[in-house]
Formats: structure tokens, sequence, C-alpha cells
């Protein structure tokens, strides 16, 4: 690599520097750029790599490849874990660990010298180093020498075959299509798209497809059975969770860096991107309509879901929906499909335009927009995380077996011993609607006693 290629010295002294150093600089907001991206590049090369391979079994090889232990041990074959600064210099005094050029240790005092020559540190923060490297790559040069450099870390991020060429692209047509005749299986795709209307989603998004088999498959549940030549959206979905992660990471940081810390970009990406937001855009844009499923049980959640006025009123356009108070309804009980959806939308547009992240993001960020901004200014927490954190704790939960459908009771206790109650169709939503509540008491409390000018 050339010296343009790669991070000046400045910015590799960040990424190897531990905040409990007391620096004016840490490589925390590095580690989280370099997580999301080190997440994204594995999942493209294992997408490319393992063309047969299910959604389930991709995330249990990537997880593999980008677990602390592994970054921990790979930074050992690479013989990086000796430049991990960790330790605050302290000059003088009994806690003195720094050398004066033309000294030397007196190794016969072990505990003395070890001061001076070791640090200690956890495996996790070698792998937060690593992926710190990755964020410093990655903001010093461009996507092409940062996948190189993990490449040469030795993380699987460049599918080659035997013959050491860049694998294929994976079609999402079966393999046990009927027909092995590309002509005649583009004319049956494209009497698929216009019978179900496809190209209304094409308008919504303003993207139109020079392969309408990745908008198909995109919006093709596994139940479905109508579509006979195209795969499930799962594999598309996989890899645009990647896509759509580190774009909004990206942004985040591009844009509002230098007030950005990794605890709030952490509270932006889990408000803006968590399931119940996304499968709330995909309805509010009237996309939900399109899916192809034979599913009765999914059938059941989304008509459910869709009419409930709290969240949909009649009458209002997609604009109006997508104003909504956040509050009203963020972390709902929307269908997991409907998310699974979006984000397989995300991976469709990314392979359609050639691997191109700049079209992705013009094209998604528009729907994402106004969540983003008020993300970014005040992101709605998720209300069970929220109430851990002021000390609330679980009193007692149970089934309520009275009504037309057994409901799932949470109640809950704040520290000053008052108590909320949350119900829902199993106990993860009961016990968030309690948390959500108790939140509001202690919100209020706060803007009563909050002192005056």
């Amino acid at each position: 690599m050339t010296n343009e290629q790669q991070p000046s010295p400045d910015i590799l002294f960040q990424a190897i520097t531990r905040r409990s150093t007391d620096e004016q600089m840490d490589n925390e907001n590095f580690e989280v750029l370099g997580d999301c991206f080190l997440k994204l590049a594995v999942s493209m090369s294992l997408y490319y790599r393992y063309p047969s391979a299910n959604a389930g079994l991709l995330t249990e090889t990537k997880m593999k490849q980008i677990s602390n232990e592994n970054l921990y041990q790979l930074a050992v074959q690479r013989h990086l874990i000796n430049y991990l600064n960790v330790n605050k210099i302290v000059f003088r005094g009994k806690d003195a660990n720094w050398l004066p050029p033309g000294y030397i240790i007196d190794e016969s005092n072990l505990t003395l010298s070890q001061r001076y020559s070791h640090q200690n540190a956890k495996r996790k923060a070698f792998s937060d180093m690593i992926e710190a490297f990755i964020g410093a790559f990655l903001i010093s040069s461009n996507y092409t020498t940062t996948i190189k450099f993990m490449h040469w870390l030795g993380i699987d991020v460049i599918p080659v075959n035997k013959q050491g060429n860049i694998m294929e692209l994976p079609s999402v047509i079966r393999s046990n299509a009927t027909s092995d005749n590309q002509l005649q299986n583009h004319e049956i795709i494209n009497k698929f798209f216009f019978d179900q209307a496809f190209n209304e989603i094409e308008t919504k998004i303003q993207y139109v497809f020079q392969n309408k088999a990745y908008l198909i498959a995109a919006f093709t549940h596994p139940s479905n059975f109508s579509n006979p030549i195209i795969d499930s959206y799962e594999r598309l979905e996989f890899l645009g969770d990647a896509i759509l992660d580190f774009l909004v990471t990206r942004h985040v940081f591009v844009n509002y860096n230098e007030n950005m810390t990794p605890g709030r970009v952490t509270n932006i990406r889990q408000d803006l991107l968590n399931n119940d937001r996304l499968a709330y855009i995909l309805v509010a844009c009237g996309l939900h309509t399109k899916i192809l499923h034979n599913s009765p049980n999914l059938f059941d959640e989304i008509s459910s879901y869709i009419h409930n006025e709290n969240l949909f009123s009649k009458n209002q356009s997609t604009d109006q929906y997508l104003n909504k108070n956040l509050d009203q309804w963020a972390d709902s009980t929307a269908p997991k499909a409907l998310a699974d959806v979006f984000e397989a939308l995300v991976g469709a547009i990314f392979f359609d335009s050639g691997n191109s992240l700049e079209t992705v993001w013009q094209v998604i960020e528009p729907l994402l927009r106004k969540y983003l901004d008020r993300s970014i200014s005040q992101p709605n927490l998720n209300p069970i995380r929220l109430f851990s954190e002021h000390g609330g704790k679980v009193i007692e939960e149970s089934t309520d077996k009275d009504g037309d459908k057994p409901m799932a009771v949470c109640i809950v206790q704040m520290l000053d011993g008052a108590q909320f109650e949350g119900r829902g169709l199993n106990k993860k939503i009961a016990k968030a609607n309690a948390c959500r509540e108790a939140m509001k008491h202690q919100q209020h409390n706060e803007y009563i006693y909050q002192p005056t000018a």
C-alpha cells in the first residue's frame, strides 16, 4: 500500500488507544464504524461463497468470523497485540509507569518491572482494536483498500474460487427452476412482474430495476408457492440488514461526528432500524400489499397490524403516516416479516445497481429521512432497556384467560414504589407495554421537578 492508501500515524494512534488512557482521543468511534463495516464485508463474502446456504447458516457462519475470540486470535497471529494502548501514563509517584529515555528497568524487582513493561487488558479490548483499525482504514482510504486490509488480517472478505477469481454473484433463480433457458425464464419473470403490478413498487421508491427478479425475490415470503422460479427474500434480507446498518452508521458519523459518542450511535441505530420501525415504514408506503405469501398466520398478523387505528388512521397519505409522532408507534407489535421485506429490498437494490452503496442510500434515505433526523436529536429508546437503566424491576408475570384471547400480563415497579401494568399477546409485548407506561411516569416526574430559571 502507498502512504495515500493507509491511515496517518495520528489516526493509527487513535485506533490503538483505549479510553482508560485518559488521552484526548480514543478508538471507540472507529470501533463502532469498523464493527458495522466488518459485518457488511463478511456478510457479502458469505453470500457469494455459499450460494445454496440459507440465511440461518449464513448468520451462524458470520457470527463465528466476527466474534471477539476470532478477532483476538487474528490480532495475535498478526502480532498486533503489543500495540494496544491501555494504561494512563503516570510520570511520578508510587504508581509511576513512564520510563525516561536512557533508563532501564530493574528486572530483579518483578512487581516494579511489570508496572513499566506490561499492560493488562481483556481479550475484547484487542478485538475492539481490530475493529478500530478497520474503521481507521475506512475513513482514511476507500472500501477496496479497507477490504484488502481485512483480508491481510485473515478475515474472509474476498470470496475467491480455486482458480483465484472472484466468485460469481449467485442467482435468485431457484436451482430447480422449470426451465434452463435464460430467455424463457426472463419472459416468465417479466410476465409475473407485470401480473403482480410490481411496477407500483418501483414508482413508490423511485427506482427502476434492471433485473426484475431481484424485486420479486425481495417480496417473496418462504411460504409462497405462486412464484415458481424465484427464491424467497431470506438471503437478500441477510445482506440487506448489514447494508442498512452500515449506511445509517456512516451517515451519522459523516454528518454529526463532532457530537457523536458510541452510545448515541447505538441508540440511534436501535431507534431507527428496529423491526417495528422498518415494518411501519413499509406499511406507510403501502408496500405490504405486494408481499407474496400463503401463510394464514402471517395474513392475520398483518391484518391486525394495519387495522390498528392508533398507527394507521384512515384516509391519510404516505407523508402523513411518515410524519406520525414516533412515540405513538415505536416498539409496537409489527410482524417481523414486514421488516424482513424492507431489508430484503435494500439487498435487492444493492445487487441490481451493481453493488452500489451510494445508489441504495439515494433510494432508501428519503424513506428514513424524517425519522433519521428525529432519532439523532431525540432517540426513542427501547422501553425495556430504559426501564432497566432507571432501576425498575418486574414484580409479576401472569396470563389473563377471561377474554376472547389469552393475554399476557406484566406488572413492573419503579424505584419510588409506583407499579404499572402492561398487557399483550405474549410476555415480551406485555413487558414492553408495562415498561413504557413506567417510563412515561418517570419522564412526567422529571418534568415536574425540573428546576426553573
